[in-house]
């Protein structure tokens, strides 16, 4: 499969988002977060839907080019796996935030090439994804590497400790 494939696909999928699907899949994330501190919170209940949804428009709008990028077909498979694996529990809020970022993460991992939480945001700790020059760095990418249900993995954000010249865990 190439990225002009996996671009008709995901396009052909966010058609079958509805609006009530992306109400329900913000709540969600509103949902998933109530026991944080306020400023981790607003981060990730509006700043994070905020970069989601606005990659979810540029997929619907984004035009397909006829020069496809190879994508790995095993990757794309242990992402969507992943994906399905988060709780729902029949949970009609859960079930649409699945859908959506069913289609939101492959398109920023495989199209889009850019990282999977916005430049900028917080995590816990007071750390935040920064760039220098073209490359992004995450304070806990090597920390999630490899947990069950992480999407780290597939993020094109390096781990924040290459800055410092630390070695990666292993």
């Amino acid at each position: 499969m190439d990225s002009t494939d996996l671009l008709h696909i995901l396009k052909e999928q966010a058609r079958e988002i509805s609006n009530e699907d992306i109400c329900l899949a913000r709540a969600s994330i509103v949902d998933s977060v109530q026991d944080l501190p306020e400023k981790y919170r607003r981060a990730y209940s509006s700043d994070y839907f905020a970069y989601m949804y606005a990659a979810f428009q540029e997929l619907r709008t984004c035009k397909i080019s006829d020069k496809g990028e190879p994508v790995d077909i095993e990757e794309h498979r242990d992402l969507l796996l992943r994906i399905s694996q988060q709780k729902d529990e029949g949970n009609a809020r859960q079930m649409a935030f699945r859908r959506f970022v069913a289609v939101v993460i492959p398109y920023l991992a495989f199209i889009a090439g850019r990282t999977i939480h916005p430049p900028g945001m917080i995590f816990p700790g007071g750390l935040m994804i920064t760039s220098q020059g073209s490359e992004y760095y995450c304070p806990v990418k090597n920390k999630q590497s490899g947990v069950e249900l992480a999407l780290c993995d597939f993020c094109k954000c390096r781990d924040s400790g290459e800055l410092k010249g630390e070695v990666p865990d292993s």
